[in-house]
C-alpha cells in the first residue's frame, strides 16, 4: 500500500536561497489592503513565507483564497473604528444631531456602535475627521450645511488660467458699465444746462 506524504514541499526563497518556503503562520504581519497601508493579517492565516528571511510570498492562487479573509478583517477593522468615533463625537453632540449633520437615517450610527452592520470606509474617514477636533469640527460642519451653496467655501480660489480670464471679463464688463452710466450722466447734465439755458432766453426776450 502507497503511504501518502502530508509534508508539504519546501521552495527555494529567491531572496535568500535557502530552501525554507512553505506556509507558515505568524504574529505582526501587515498588508497593503484598500484604504489601509497596513492592515494587520490574522496569525492564523497560512501563507507562504521563508523560515530563514521571513520573505512572505503571495502569489495569485494565495491572493485569491486570502481575499474573503482579508475583506472580513477590513470590515472588523471598519466597526471597530467607527465605534470608537461614534463614541468621541457623542460627547460632543447627540447621535440623533450627528446623523442628521451626515445625511444618516435614525438610528443609524446606534446600529453600528452595537456592531450591527458594516459602515463605508467614506463614512468612517469623514468621521475620523471630525474627532480630531471635535467642537471645532462640528461647527465648522454645522457652519457648512448653513451658509448657500456658492458662499461655504473657507479658502479663496486658486489662481488659475480660466479663473484670471473669467476675473478680467468681469473687470472689463464692469468698466464698460461705469462708462456707459457716466456717459449717460453727462448727456443728462448736457441736455439740462441746455434746457436752463433757454429758459433764461425766453426770460430775456419777454
Amino acid at each position: 500500500m502507497t503511504k501518502i506524504s502530508t509534508v508539504t514541499p519546501l521552495r527555494r526563497c529567491i531572496r535568500c536561497g535557502a530552501k525554507a518556503v512553505k506556509p507558515r503562520k505568524g504574529s505582526g504581519r501587515t498588508t497593503n489592503y484598500r484604504t489601509m497601508p497596513c492592515m494587520p493579517i490574522p496569525e492564523d492565516l497560512l501563507i507562504a513565507a521563508c523560515g530563514r528571511c521571513q520573505s512572505e510570498y503571495l502569489d495569485a492562487q494565495t491572493s485569491t483564497t486570502l481575499g474573503p479573509q482579508l475583506q472580513e478583517v477590513y470590515l472588523a477593522c471598519l466597526r471597530t473604528r467607527v465605534r470608537i468615533a461614534i463614541d468621541i463625537l457623542s460627547r460632543h453632540v447627540s447621535q440623533r444631531r450627528l446623523e442628521r449633520m451626515m445625511g444618516m437615517s435614525q438610528g443609524y450610527f446606534s446600529r453600528l456602535r452595537a456592531g450591527a452592520g458594516n459602515p463605508s470606509p467614506e463614512l468612517v474617514s469623514h468621521l475620523a475627521l471630525l474627532c480630531h477636533d471635535p467642537p471645532k469640527r462640528l461647527e465648522e460642519l454645522a457652519r457648512f450645511w448653513s451658509l448657500p451653496d456658492e458662499e461655504w467655501s473657507p479658502l479663496s480660489i486658486p489662481a488659475t488660467r480660466s479663473n484670471r480670464r473669467m476675473k478680467r471679463k468681469g473687470k472689463t464688463q464692469h468698466d464698460s458699465q461705469r462708462t456707459t452710466e457716466s456717459n449717460r450722466d453727462g448727456i443728462t447734465t448736457e441736455a439740462q444746462a441746455t434746457s436752463r439755458v433757454r429758459s433764461a432766453d425766453a426770460r430775456e426776450e419777454e
